[in-house]
């Protein structure tokens, strides 16, 4: 199983010189199964370029998982260019409510309003699924997907995707700190991401951010780690990170993990999520 991101930053994308080496491109991950099955975690930005990637591999069958209605989880689908091939198969796993806005997003007649790229006309086949609820379970390929309550406002998914004894647990928009109606406290989340291969949790901000940002459905570097921790999870993803962060900073962030890992738990590896970066589950 290998994960590669396409997008890592939160809120919106960004682009300019001070964020060259991590990305500015909006929620998107792909996991690739040991039988080769493509999963696509979110619909941020960065699912355009994962879009033309996988027609130069001429991959047409997919399925994908989102967490929440949030624009910037979804802001990249009508620009998926695969959606608009006759020979794409996409297998929706939505969330609670997010059907009828994807379909007002894809619907020609209405997104045309919001985008000129929404006149084309979407010819892929679509399966939905039902919404994930908490501890939902199904299989993709040889993954066992499981879904994982997150505390954001509005309320939001987790998915713990399990294959052949390698695992990832993607949590990008989840408030470690505060209750949101997941009702999932600390202990909780740390039974979900025991043992597993590689953690990608929100880690928007600093710990001097976070006192005037609780409340607000993200976690920061320092809470990320905490459960990293105490799951004992073998590698820490920091993800969504913060629209205005820079390079420079988010290398601060990731210096500062990596010591405070080292001290308290060696075996930890830490890293900073970014575009174009892939991680090899073997």
């Amino acid at each position: 199983m290998f994960v590669r991101c396409w997008g890592a930053r939160g809120n919106i994308p960004i682009s300019g010189g001070q964020t060259q080496l991590y990305g500015g491109a909006t929620s998107c991950l792909e996991v690739r199964t040991s039988d080769q099955s493509v999963i696509i975690c979110d619909a941020g930005t960065g699912i355009r370029k994962l879009g033309n990637a996988l027609l130069k591999e001429q991959r047409m069958e997919y399925s994908l998982l989102l967490t929440h209605a949030h624009d910037d989880h979804l802001d990249g689908l009508p620009f998926f260019e695969p959606l608009y091939f006759s020979d794409t198969r996409i297998t929706v796993f939505e969330h609670r409510g997010l059907r009828d806005k994807l379909e007002r997003m894809c619907d020609p007649l209405e997104a045309q309003k919001f985008s000129p790229q929404c006149t084309r006309t979407i010819k892929a086949a679509i399966e939905w699924k039902p919404a994930l609820e908490h501890g939902y379970i199904t299989e993709i390929g040889s993954a066992l997907v499981t879904s994982i309550p997150a505390s954001h406002p509005g309320g939001c998914a987790g998915f713990k995707i399990a294959d052949r004894g390698k695992s990832v647990v993607y949590l990008p928009d989840n408030e470690l700190d505060f209750d949101h109606g997941a009702n999932m406290d600390f202990s909780a989340y740390v039974q979900m991401c025991s043992g597993v291969d590689l953690l990608v949790h929100d880690a928007q901000y600093t710990c001097d951010e976070y006192l005037s940002c609780k409340g607000q459905g993200h976690s920061s570097w320092r809470q990320a780690l905490e459960l990293a921790i105490a799951a004992g999870v073998q590698q820490l993803g920091l993800f969504h990170h913060d629209s205005d962060r820079t390079d420079d900073q988010l290398s601060t962030i990731v210096e500062k993990c990596k010591r405070e890992a080292a001290q308290r738990s060696p075996r930890l590896l830490c890293f900073a999520m970014r575009e174009g970066s892939e991680i090899v589950l073997s």
